[in-house]
């Protein structure tokens, strides 16, 4: 049994601890592609901001152009300037297939035909950075990418910074900036240098969802884990006091049949019938025997019943002084030890609302237990007071305590501090748990003082 709840706990250990690791494993993975992803836009928003600063400066060339001359008319009425010619832009087409020059892909095409533009207009009007600052944060803007940055224009063969944007980073500052890199002219001797704060922190954020989905599922996995081992455990608890039981009620039950037996066999067989002493001797010890019997089968039903919540409750006034006495009178006649009995009342006529057979049944019960649980001789005091509108009945013993780490457990049924089938203490484990049932069918508490070695005692507190 051991083994084999070890190897489901090992089993259940496992699964849930592949199932983290795959969904970390998978959120690692995620974040890595999305940043892939916004490197690939970051940089086609940097593409894109510097076709739109050629394509404004190209605006502004023409611009200057207007203002600078008027073309004389030719004879068909067209506005000519012979003195100017717009520079050609030549884009080169370069590759090494089958002796004709092509580029391999389209976007090699689309850099090369930039970098034209570059090389022309350049010549004309040189690069508006602050205008690409511009384009380029709206570019970033649309694409959700809000996040600090500062650009630099880089002269890459001089390795020098001819303008930096904004200009009043630290260096401290800098080291928590991922640099992007856009080169745009033909020989990469310029570039744009995009620095971004935190990006991979960026896209964390954007996960945040996902994070705590995952995080939220991982926890109830885990306290899932934790509840499933209690219930495995708990059940192995149940079945190891349910074989407890078995033993001991085994053992409670044989012992009044065999006495009965005994004692008829007796009349039977050896002639003690005969003999009227004798004979009311052994009925007087047959009916005692079949009365235990009787009562056990009857906290068995009652446990039964009670698990099929028909247990009903009858309440009426009761005397508590009352109760006090009958079981004095029952226990001194019938204890297999000596007992001495206090009874300390803070007035006759205290009395409480509550089923009169259930309650004194959880009295009898709690004074069983203290005589079984005790020396060779027990002193138990039985004592009742009310303390505002809270009656207080306590039933107290000098005998052998219950340990501190056992006391939450007295109260579960089939449960018993005696380990395994040892019957130096008789009892099936239901009294208390028959005490508790009733206790909490009435709407009571009870709690339990016990020092180990001391005595115990019992307060029934009633509202």
């Amino acid at each position: 049994m051991r083994f084999r709840f070890r190897l489901i706990a090992f089993i259940i250990l496992a699964l849930l601890v592949l199932v983290c690791g795959y969904q970390v494993y998978w959120l690692l993975n995620f974040h890595n592609e999305q940043y892939h992803k916004m490197e690939l836009a970051i940089m086609n928003s940097m593409s894109n901001a510097d076709f739109k600063e050629i394509a404004l400066r190209i605006t502004d060339v023409h611009k200057l152009l207007e203002l600078d001359s008027i073309p004389p008319q030719n004879q068909n009425g067209v506005m000519t300037n012979p003195s100017y010619k717009m520079p050609d832009v030549v884009v080169r087409i370069e590759s090494k297939k089958n002796g004709v020059n092509i580029w391999s892909n389209a976007e090699q095409m689309n850099i090369s035909v930039q970098q034209g533009f570059h090389r022309t207009i350049d010549s004309l009007k040189e690069v508006n950075v602050v205008r690409f600052d511009s384009i380029l944060h709206a570019e970033l803007s649309l694409l959700d990418i809000n996040i600090p940055y500062y650009l630099e224009y880089v002269d890459i063969v001089n390795d020098s910074v001819l303008m930096r944007l904004p200009d009043s980073i630290s260096t401290t500052e800098r080291l928590k900036y991922e640099e992007y890199i856009f080169p745009f002219t033909e020989n990469n001797t310029q570039a744009y240098h995009l620095y971004l704060k935190q990006p991979k922190w960026h896209i964390f954020k954007s996960m945040t969802g996902l994070v705590c989905v995952s995080a939220l599922m991982i926890v109830l996995l885990i306290i899932s884990y934790i509840y499933l081992l209690k219930i495995i455990l708990r059940q192995k608890t149940i079945d190891e006091i349910k074989s407890d039981f078995i033993n001991n009620m085994t053992h409670e039950l044989k012992t009044p049949i065999s006495v009965t037996y005994a004692a008829v066999d007796a009349m039977q067989n050896f002639g003690m019938g005969d003999e009227p002493e004798k004979r009311n001797k052994y009925l007087t010890v047959s009916k005692e025997q079949l009365t235990y019997l009787n009562s056990l089968v009857e906290q068995i039903l009652t446990m039964s019943v009670e698990e099929r919540k028909n247990l009903k409750i009858t309440p009426e006034k009761i005397y508590i002084s009352a109760i006090f006495e009958k079981q004095k009178s029952q226990f001194l006649l019938n204890s297999a030890k000596p007992v001495t009995f206090t009874i300390d009342i803070e007035s006759e006529g205290l009395a409480i609302e509550g089923d009169r057979l259930h309650f004194g049944n959880v009295i009898s019960n709690l004074i069983e237990n203290a005589i079984k649980y005790s020396g060779e001789s027990v002193d138990i005091k039985l004592s009742a007071y009310r303390k505002g509108d809270t009656t207080i009945i306590s039933v107290c013993d000098n005998g052998i305590g219950i340990p501190q780490n056992l006391q939450d457990k007295i109260f579960d049924k089939f449960y018993r501090v005696s380990k395994g089938n040892i019957h130096d203490v008789k009892g099936y484990g239901l009294g208390l748990y028959y005490v508790k049932t009733i206790i909490d069918k009435h709407n009571w508490k009870i709690e339990i003082e016990s020092t180990e070695g001391q005595g115990s005692c019992f307060n029934i507190i009633i509202i």
